[in-house]
């Protein structure tokens, strides 16, 4: 029998290790993969349903009216008008807060559909500039402009969402 030199035991050595790591790569499926973790968000039903112009308590002391949408044209200046919109509306949201704590806008937010329409934000002008960023102190009352675009002509339905903390409110009315 030969005896193998050292180079050939190397070789050996090396071929051996590869082997035992593609083997074991092959063999080894690791740590458990993680759960499926993405998460259903239902959609809440709305506290209530009102449309434009009609105040709604919302308890603890805060109250919610958005006003009729009225049409308007968007300048250059403002966030989304690449999407060019069929129309552009905006309305006045009033909240008062009656209650003893402020409230937070964070916890307040605006969705707008049109059936099966598209609806998206056009802020940044024109005094429409969204919601406040600083909190609305109890016994306190703030209107702000709000403005969506939507790719529907006037008179389709508009539906406006209204998050207000842990309260949600649907506005119910036409395009304008």
């Amino acid at each position: 029998m030969k005896k193998l030199s050292r180079k050939q035991w190397i070789i050996i050595a090396v071929v051996v290790l590869i082997g035992g790591a593609i083997l074991r790569s092959a063999t080894n499926s690791g740590p458990e993969l993680p759960a499926d973790t993405t998460t259903l968000v239902q959609e809440e039903a709305p506290t209530a349903t009102i449309g434009f112009d009609s105040p709604l308590d919302l308890g603890n002391g805060v109250f919610v009216t958005v006003s009729a949408p009225t049409r308007f044209t968007p300048t250059t200046f403002m966030t989304n008008i690449d999407q060019k919109p069929k129309t552009s509306n905006a309305f006045d949201v009033i909240i008062k807060n009656g209650g003893s704590t402020p409230l937070d806008f964070t916890t307040v937010s605006l969705e707008a559909v049109s059936g099966a329409n598209v609806c998206f934000d056009v802020l940044g002008d024109l005094d429409i500039n969204g919601a406040p960023t600083e909190a609305l102190k109890a016994g306190g009352e703030i209107s702000y402009k709000y403005g969506v675009g939507c790719q529907a002509a006037a008179g389709e339905p508009l539906t406006l969402t209204v998050r207000i903390g842990e309260s949600t409110v649907q506005v119910d009315g036409k395009i304008a």
